[in-house]
């Protein structure tokens, strides 16, 4: 088969998986391609795994958070001190998970439980440094993650395997059953511990923000501002979280032609034919 044959056999394969006509009582009606959805992560992954930027990041919140345990040290404290972790992006790099799906247009949940029981995540920047540091200075060390409770025994192993400290079943907490938030596990663990410090890449390692919307998770971090930098440490994540359940409305069930409708539809944009910057976004002045 020549080239020009092969390329235009494949265009006409192309238009038909994109564009499905139908006639009924003479009206037209196009129906558009399936979503790129996955796809759409490509960039967002690229960033995570090859900037230096992300990995400063991520060094600088770490670095962080070793100054103020220093600071917590040098005081008496009349409760064990602890800190709570996130595991996911916080702890451990997920992103190879994260590419496969970006390659092959696909998203959560698909072969996350494949990824999880193959313990191959590493560790974040700075992470592994941090905590060994944390647990040579008896700092008792709880990864608090919404992780499926079945999960915990590759996600132990994957801790553990990594040279991570306290990874022990009783310092592991996943998500349960009757858990929606995580705020009942962080509860459990105060009432015994001086928790000096949360880390985590989404806002809810932190609270419960009243409301999960963009500008309810907005008004949050205004509200816990002087937290970030001091008991609050957030890390970047840029390839999902609740922040992207706010563009739908927190109904991940809607089709992905909406998801990526959503998306666009909360972007702030420049218009050169009227030089304006338009749609502005909810958190803006």
């Amino acid at each position: 088969m020549n080239k020009l044959k092969k390329m235009t056999m494949e265009a006409g394969a192309a238009t038909l998986m994109m564009l499905s006509v139908f006639s009924f009582g003479g009206a037209t009606t196009v129906t558009a391609a399936k979503s790129d959805i996955g796809n759409q992560n490509t960039m967002a992954v690229a960033w995570y795994q090859t900037s230096a930027e992300c990995k400063a990041l991520y060094l600088q919140g770490y670095n962080v958070a070793r100054q103020n345990l220093d600071q917590s040290l040098a005081q008496p404290s009349a409760q064990p001190r602890a800190i709570i972790l996130d595991i996911d992006e916080t702890v451990l790099d997920n992103s190879p998970y994260q590419a496969y799906n970006a390659l092959h247009d696909e998203q959560f949940p698909n072969h996350w439980n494949a990824w999880v029981n193959a313990a191959e995540a590493k560790p974040v920047p700075g992470a592994k440094d941090f905590l060994n540091y944390a647990n040579q200075n008896g700092v008792q060390i709880y990864y608090v993650s919404d992780r499926a409770a079945n999960q915990l025994k590759a996600t132990k192993k994957n801790l553990a395997d990594q040279g991570l400290p306290q990874a022990t079943d009783d310092h592991i907490m996943l998500k349960g059953k009757n858990d929606k938030t995580k705020e009942s596990r962080r509860q459990a663990i105060e009432q015994n511990n001086n928790v000096i410090m949360f880390f985590g890449d989404s806002l809810t390692d932190f609270n419960d923000p009243q409301s999960a919307s963009v500008k309810g998770r907005y008004n949050d971090v205004m509200k816990n501002a002087n937290q970030f930098g001091s008991k609050y440490i957030i890390l970047p994540c840029p390839m999902y979280g609740g922040w992207e359940g706010a563009l739908y409305g927190n109904d991940y069930s809607i089709s992905d032609a909406k998801k990526s409708q959503a998306r666009k539809s909360h972007l702030t944009y420049f218009n050169p034919k009227n030089n304006k910057v338009e749609n502005k976004t909810v958190t803006e002045p």
